[in-house]
């Protein structure tokens, strides 16, 4: 191939917006703002090129910057796989869900993983199909659990103890109409990520935090908490958790796309295994 043609080919991938062929990879190295991360393509036919970029934060199990500065987590994996079957090159950026929500806002992500619909959401924001489900439950320190002997939240907020969560996260109805009580507010307690959370609680600053249950025991088992954090009983209702879009800058029919190579994910067996991967 000549050096004219070589000049050629480049203008050629420019014009399409940054999209690499269905035959090249690279791998994901993670940057304090951005990583680049082609999909692993399968060897059927692809649609057209595409290119997302999609926000993540530090949410281990399922999204966290893993060993040599990679993306990782079952969210990551699952998108990976369905955008090599759409033919998509992901364009990876780590933060905050506070502020990546703020940039998804403003048009400068397209997508976010691990989300819950709502109305108010779905003003600016498309919803994929439901890709897995989540519940969350009450953490508190193994030292005083005996003292919480209460059936739900509502009943121990009521009773003055303050519990912790996450600013911007959809806990379900319960929590948003407590939240919402000017009596019951000053209770709950926000932190930026999760490992905030489970802080504040090791401090003495509130005597529950709302974790997801699979997120909270990877941060007791990852930090060696064992013997100071443990899972309460309490248990809020499981949830469907979808990927969304920007509504800004993602048309619907990518929408549909995705859709589409997500349940050819699940029907081929590949979806079930990176979820035994994770569970296991």
């Amino acid at each position: 191939m000549n050096v004219q043609h070589l000049l050629c080919s480049a203008v050629v991938c420019l014009l399409l917006f940054g999209c690499k062929p269905a035959d090249t990879q690279t791998s994901a190295v993670v940057t304090p703002d951005a990583v680049t991360k082609v999909a692993e393509t399968p060897s059927e036919p692809k649609a057209t090129p595409c290119q997302l970029k999609l926000g993540f934060e530090s949410w281990e199990p399922y999204q966290y910057v893993g060993m040599e500065q990679q993306a990782s987590g079952l969210d990551i994996e699952i998108v990976q796989a369905v955008a090599g079957r759409m033919n998509c090159t992901l364009v990876l950026q780590h933060g905050t869900w506070q502020d990546l929500l703020g940039q998804f806002r403003q048009g400068q992500l397209d997508v976010l993983l691990g989300a819950s619909k709502t109305p108010a959401r779905e003003e600016f924001a498309l919803f994929s199909e439901p890709y897995r489900a989540e519940q969350f439950q009450l953490f508190v320190r193994k030292d005083d659990a005996d003292k919480y002997n209460f059936d739900s939240v509502a009943e121990m907020v009521a009773a003055k103890h303050k519990v912790g969560l996450i600013s911007d996260y959809y806990y379900g109805e319960q929590i948003t109409a407590l939240y919402g009580d000017d009596q019951m507010r000053p209770q709950f307690v926000e932190s930026m990520m999760s490992e905030q959370n489970i802080a504040v609680l090791l401090d003495d600053q509130v005597d529950a935090v709302l974790e997801d249950s699979f997120v909270g025991a990877a941060i007791i088992r990852r930090k060696g908490l064992e013997q100071q954090v443990q899972p309460h009983s309490i248990k809020l209702d499981e949830t469907p958790i979808y990927v969304m879009f920007s509504k800004s800058t993602v048309q619907p029919e990518q929408v549909s796309s995705f859709n589409q190579a997500l349940q050819q994910l699940k029907d081929s067996g590949d979806y079930q295994l990176l979820i035994g991967k994770y569970q296991s």
